[in-house]
């Protein structure tokens, strides 16, 4: 009985060790994401085209198209989105659209997606804008 209590208490154990590890881990990249200056690209300056961003955190994966006429977004298209529960996060493309801007509110409820999801598409207009 005693061999099977230090079983379970070492599997719970490692459990947890991992579970604060994906959060350790998790957190670094969402504080590297967050710090970005979402104002940082001059939409006037990125050539028409259509350009493909992504951004991931261990538990987020994004990827965009987006595309730019005159100075302006004019769709953002998600190709992947794994997030687990960030699925509201999705609509954030409509309001950068409709706002011209990266630089808009994350989505109640699904700010971490919100953030990988802006990452991506200041990826996308970065690779558009570099020489």
């Amino acid at each position: 009985m005693r061999k099977l209590i230090y079983i379970f208490l070492t599997i719970v154990l490692v459990g947890a060790i991992f579970m604060m590890g994906t959060w350790l881990v998790t957190s670094a990249q969402m504080s590297a994401l967050e710090e970005q200056d979402f104002q940082r690209i001059d939409l006037t300056t990125v050539p028409d085209g259509v350009y493909r961003g992504e951004a991931t955190t261990l538990l987020i994966q994004v990827e965009v198209e987006v595309a730019v006429k005159n100075g302006r977004l004019e769709t953002i298209e998600l190709i992947r989105h794994r997030s687990g529960k960030g699925e509201a996060a999705e609509e954030i493309t409509e309001y950068m659209v409709a706002q011209n801007s990266v630089d808009v509110e994350a989505v109640s409820g699904a700010s971490a997606s919100s953030v990988v999801i802006q990452a991506a598409v200041m990826q996308a207009l970065e690779a558009a804008v570099r020489p």
